[in-house]
């Protein structure tokens, strides 16, 4: 199994700063490792600590929901199974504009000069 560490403490990440809980998961939902990314989904039932497993709408909203935090965070997610979902790409990077203000429309430091033979 592929180490997605880093894309793991992201997607975490932003799930915590989006609201949920991720130290506990009372919902039931879990994250783990998967081998092409981080993989959220639900136990099943025998695997439920201390309450029942969630209905099937409630579920459904749960994961629906955390899809679209982590779609508007900027990762690729796709279904995994009934319930699940695979996130496969962290976000990309942000570069500032060449005309962003006080560049004067320069490019940044740090650019190559391109030589178009």
């Amino acid at each position: 199994m592929v180490d997605h560490r880093e894309l793991f403490e992201d997607v975490t990440a932003d799930l915590a700063r989006a609201g949920f809980d991720i130290d506990r998961w009372p919902s039931g939902l879990r994250i783990g490792h998967g081998p092409h990314g981080v993989l959220i989904d639900w136990p099943p039932a025998e695997q439920a600590a201390d309450q029942p497993p969630p209905a099937e709408g409630i579920r459904a909203a749960v994961t629906g929901a955390v899809a679209a935090v982590l779609r508007e965070s900027g990762y690729r997610v796709a279904p995994a199974g009934p319930d699940g979902l695979l996130v496969t790409a962290s976000r990309p990077v942000r570069v500032a504009a060449p005309d962003a203000p006080g560049e004067g429309g320069r490019e940044p430091a740090g650019v190559p000069e391109q030589w178009w033979g």
